[in-house]
């Protein structure tokens, strides 16, 4: 079983089980889920995944889904693993970034997390990081480092912001999509897994 942690680590397009277009139905339920989760997107829904467009859910190994609208080079805009909560793909986060609470890391610990690793509560506790108190623990976060302008990691809250400061050692939010991982390197699925 993959952890989050190595969730995209190898992801390549082997790693695509199916590509096929949803039901009216379900692509309704894709749209209302993502509506609930990330409500600060509201006016720009027309503009991700316009009422028109029909949506791709991908399945692949690991029980990874991702979102994408149908297209011959369809491209990750969502994904969610083992039925959890829908985490954006970084470039969509990097294009409209007030969609995640923002958690920043010492410029220390960059090389950490674009290799994969955990968010250590002393990254975000030290001189250069910055922890929100809007985050709860199993939120979806944005990872954000000391001087940089944009995200370079998607993550879970491990810990609440409180106990974050209070134990302020040990992994604190789960890496689970990063700069460099599978994900980012491969954003636009093959066509040739596409079935109708």
């Amino acid at each position: 079983m993959s952890t989050s942690a190595d969730l995209f680590k190898k992801f390549t397009l082997a790693n695509v089980a199916q590509i096929a277009t949803s039901s009216q139905k379900e692509q309704q339920q894709v749209r209302k889920e993502l509506k609930a989760q990330f409500p600060s997107l509201e006016e720009y829904w027309e503009e991700i995944l316009p009422k028109k467009s029909d949506i791709y859910e991908i399945r692949c190994q690991g029980q990874i889904h991702c979102i994408t609208l149908v297209s011959s080079q369809p491209e990750v805009l969502f994904f969610n693993y083992h039925g959890g909560p829908y985490m954006p793909h970084l470039k969509l986060l990097h294009k409209y970034p007030f969609i995640l609470e923002a958690q920043q890391v010492d410029i220390g610990g960059c090389k950490y997390v674009v290799s994969g690793a955990n968010i250590m509560c002393q990254g975000l506790t030290s001189e250069g990081g910055q922890l929100s108190d809007k985050a709860k623990e199993g939120d979806v976060v944005a990872v954000y480092v000391e001087g940089k302008e944009h995200a370079v990691a998607v993550g879970t809250m491990m810990m609440s912001p409180e106990e974050i400061r209070s134990k302020n050692k040990g992994p604190c939010i789960e890496n689970v999509h990063h700069l460099g991982d599978g994900l980012w390197m491969n954003p636009i699925l093959s066509a040739s897994h596409i079935s109708a």
